[in-house]
């Protein structure tokens, strides 16, 4: 019997979509997905790390490692990854990740776009004596984009909150607030309009020895960055936005008590009903009754969760390979019935992992 439309006891979350894993081409050591973004229903694109970054294309068929610059710049001891990707047609899209310089060297944040054609790098604008490192990009058109992440003076421990925007010619840093003081990062950023642009993460305040995070969330309206309240519950993590419109917007991580749902509702972040699993690490929606989220259950499986405007159903995955618990980092919408969800598979033992990949139906 197919999972579709089965109602289990009372008490249970209901099974509404089936997950189909998709073959993925292996990249080697760390080669794990990190990001996804859809096209169309036969094209998108995927991004993680193997040492130097890696980006995968979809052929309707299989996700295939996809020519893209070499980030470490013949580096033998570097390392390197993209963690997100945002498309906005088949001749335009933005990847965005990092590099660090030798062993434990100055990291810098990097920039990827597409052009229809190939990937190229773009140039990142770095002060002297810091880091940056972006973790999400979010692009309105060829011209305008969002990267976010964090950035530090070279050897402090203390991280601030980063924005850069594209301009269509050359990426600029944006001032933001930073709440914590030992800890800021920006993991996620969305927006309904250029004007209207969410970000979230976390941070985390002095002493040493402090491990609650707390929630961060900021808003461009767009002249300028402004930090916004948000819930927390415990130690806080935000991981992921997605915006519908001015009125309606959804961040997704964990607290100390399970999953974190929040809802934007035009005046404030009110923590909302979340489905009955242990994180969550990507939020993606078509409308207000059609949700998505991607995370991993009460025995650390991966699973993903559909919000039709009422209640949540949860869609089991089973991975095919590997021995190590695999993870769901992103889930993207495709067409009116088609996600894509991907994520890594570790084997195990020597810490390498491999990129997974699932079409979802129902």
């Amino acid at each position: 019997m197919s999972v579709a439309g089965l109602v289990l006891a009372a008490g249970a979350p209901a099974l509404a979509a089936t997950a189909t894993q998709v073959p993925v081409q292996s990249t080697g050591f760390f080669g794990g997905l990190l990001g996804v973004d859809a096209v169309t229903a036969s094209d998108g694109w995927a991004v993680g790390g193997n040492g130097n970054g890696v980006v995968q294309r979809f052929d309707g068929t299989r996700w295939s490692t996809f020519p893209s610059p070499d980030l470490l710049a013949g580096d033998p001891n570097g390392w390197a990854a993209l963690t997100g990707v945002d498309a906005t047609s088949p001749v335009s899209a933005f990847a965005v990740g990092n590099s660090t310089a030798g062993s434990g060297g100055a990291r810098s944040a990097v920039a990827l776009r597409w052009n229809g054609a190939a990937w190229s790098r773009q140039a990142v604008p770095k002060a002297a004596g810091t880091d940056t490192e972006f973790a999400a990009v979010r692009a309105f058109s060829a011209s305008d984009a969002w990267a976010v992440g964090q950035t530090a003076s070279t050897g402090s421990t203390f991280r601030k909150t980063l924005a850069m925007h594209y301009n269509g010619t050359a990426w600029t840093a944006v001032p933001t607030p930073s709440q914590g003081t030992r800890t800021n990062f920006m993991t996620a950023v969305d927006g309904a309009a250029s004007g209207d642009v969410w970000a979230v993460g976390y941070s985390l305040n002095l002493p040493y020895g402090n491990r609650v995070r707390q929630s961060t969330i900021l808003h461009w309206n767009g002249t300028a960055w402004t930090q916004v309240t948000s819930p927390n519950n415990g130690s806080t993590f935000l991981y992921d936005v997605v915006a519908l419109s001015a009125t309606d917007a959804w961040a997704v991580g964990s607290t100390s008590g399970g999953a974190l749902v929040l809802r934007w509702d035009g005046t404030a972040w009110n923590t909302v009903a979340a489905p009955p699993l242990a994180n969550l690490r990507s939020v993606a929606a078509r409308s207000a009754s059609d949700v998505w989220v991607a995370g991993t259950d009460s025995a650390s499986l991966p699973a993903l969760a559909r919000w039709n405007g009422t209640s949540w159903s949860v869609t089991p995955v089973t991975v095919n390979g590997g021995v190590g618990n695999p993870e769901l980092t992103a889930v993207t919408t495709v067409d009116g019935g088609t996600e894509w969800a991907v994520g890594a598979q570790s084997d195990g033992t020597t810490g390498q992992s491999s990129g997974i990949a699932f079409r979802v139906s129902g």
